[in-house]
């Protein structure tokens, strides 16, 4: 019987995780080492945003990982995150620098519609669950479920009336519906922006409930 164990996340727990992140949402990359280092940027960049991470091992291996912000304050340690993002792109930029301006053009584009989702959802940004992610080999056992209550108890500890996550049609966007979270806001891709983005991309929201 495999063994599960949650406990923050470690610094050991980088590479496996960004994997995972690789093999879901950046196989499309140009190879494999440029898709590693978008995934290593992408995870280095929700660090960043944190303030609370729990990390589930199967068996003493990272399988998934949920991140939640409380606030804005910056920490020294989601500032040292925020410098390895910056030498993820710069070893973008060595290994295929027009690869890199592509994908920093998707950034731009994502964060664009992230912030015209916000604002038409009329959700407050202080609260958020920046990353909720499990490898494949873990799903359907309840293991995202966990995670996501994790991170909700932690953003209610600290006051929230309600939180907030941005998802998109490349994800399964169905666990939020079945776990009692509201769709507030949708983006439809137009054909030119479909080169960069998701056909969809959502806002949903959470609401305390007592």
């Amino acid at each position: 019987m495999s063994r599960l164990l949650y406990r923050s996340f470690e610094e050991a727990d980088f590479d496996r995780i960004a994997e995972i992140l690789r093999a879901l949402w950046h196989e499309d990359a140009c190879g494999r080492p440029f898709g590693s280092l978008e995934a290593s940027h992408e995870l280095a960049v929700h660090l960043s945003h944190s303030t609370f991470s729990q990390t589930v091992l199967v068996d003493d291996v990272p399988i998934g990982l949920v991140l939640a912000r409380s606030g804005h304050e910056r920490t020294a340690q989601m500032r040292a995150w925020e410098q390895r993002c910056e030498d993820y792109l710069k070893k973008m930029a060595e290994l295929d620098s027009r690869a890199q301006a592509s994908y920093q053009m998707k950034l731009r584009a994502e964060r664009h519609v992230n912030a015209e989702l916000l604002k038409a959802s009329g959700v407050s940004d202080d609260f958020e669950v920046t990353l909720l992610i499990v490898g494949g080999s873990a799903h359907h056992r309840g293991i995202g479920s966990v995670l996501l209550d994790a991170a909700l108890s932690y953003l209610f500890s600290q006051g929230a009336p309600s939180a907030f996550l941005y998802t998109d049609s490349c994800c399964s966007w169905g666990f939020y519906d079945r776990c009692g979270l509201k769709r507030m806001a949708t983006h439809r891709a137009t054909r030119e922006e479909r080169k960069l983005l998701p056909r969809e991309m959502y806002l949903y929201e959470y609401k305390r409930s007592d």
